[in-house]
């Protein structure tokens, strides 16, 4: 028997589909190193380094590719205290990304703080800004986080997949973040203030169409969201999938990584000359 998901404030849902065959799996191609030569070339170093989820979810953050896929937001699991879609606030430098503990903790503090707070105070010139466009970049962008049930192109297969996306609004100028798309496409309400689309709803949200457009040329890639007009149940989608894919459904504070304070320390030599940072650690 498959195992059973229950979403929060809401009936439990079962898959149907049983399978008796012993099930054999594969290496992801992303636990994979991967090389430009032959099979004896020295493996290379992966150049980013996304570290929004815990290591055994990464291989599951999902790109679109060219053209339309269809998926249906993941209800909140039950068990969470969150939304469908989680709100983070992300460092970014040179090689890679990780969350601020601020994403689960309102209060929470990070070493990027402490650095950030010693550069003002000490040498303000060095941190960036408009006028200083070189200077230490300390400070945290949003991002979103969700769950996906994500339909494959080639079959009637459904996969567990997690966005994790940039969340700009675009009030600054330039384009919104795909993560900002995402939850703004679920934003619409009716007559009454009710929203027409409920991702925390099971049964009654409809599937979302992601169209992926690149023209040659361009540096980065365009998304338009259309969601549909009828509802999808979600048992729809767990019924097309298999017993391992609905055991990768848990709720999203359990997906996400917070580095710890040590590691952080590690982490801002990203952003920092190791000298300022152990003169920073000296003073903090």
């Amino acid at each position: 028997m498959c195992p059973l998901v229950r979403f929060a404030a809401h009936t439990e849902t079962k898959q149907t589909k049983q399978n008796m065959k012993k099930t054999i799996e594969f290496a992801s191609p992303s636990d994979l190193a991967h090389t430009t030569s032959s099979p004896w070339s020295s493996p290379t170093k992966a150049t980013y380094l996304n570290m929004a989820l815990k290591p055994e979810y990464r291989d599951r953050i999902h790109r679109f590719p060219e053209g339309e896929t269809r998926v249906r937001v993941v209800p909140p699991i039950s068990g969470s205290t969150r939304d469908w879609l989680l709100g983070c606030q992300v460092l970014k430098y040179t090689g890679g990304q990780h969350l601020h503990a601020r994403s689960l903790k309102p209060n929470g503090s990070s070493v990027y703080d402490i650095a950030y707070r010693w550069c003002l105070k000490n040498q303000p010139d060095s941190l960036y800004s408009k006028r200083h466009p070189d200077g230490y970049r300390l400070l945290t962008d949003p991002l979103s986080i969700c769950c996906m049930l994500v339909e494959s192109p080639d079959s009637d297969a459904v996969t567990v997949r997690w966005l994790v996306a940039g969340a700009y609004d675009g009030s600054r100028g330039g384009v919104p973040g795909l993560g900002h798309i995402f939850w703004q496409a679920f934003q619409d309400k009716d007559e009454h203030g009710k929203l027409i689309a409920d991702p925390a709803d099971p049964e009654g949200c409809p599937q979302l169409t992601v169209n992926r457009v690149q023209p040659k040329g361009t540096r980065y890639p365009s998304y338009s969201l259309r969601v549909g007009r009828s509802p999808s149940p979600i048992e729809d989608w767990l019924a097309r999938m298999e017993s391992s894919e609905m055991e990768q459904l848990r709720p999203l504070e359990d997906v996400v990584h917070v580095p710890t304070p040590e590691e952080e320390w590690k982490l801002l030599e990203n952003v920092l000359p190791p000298e300022l940072i152990s003169q920073i650690r000296a003073d903090s």
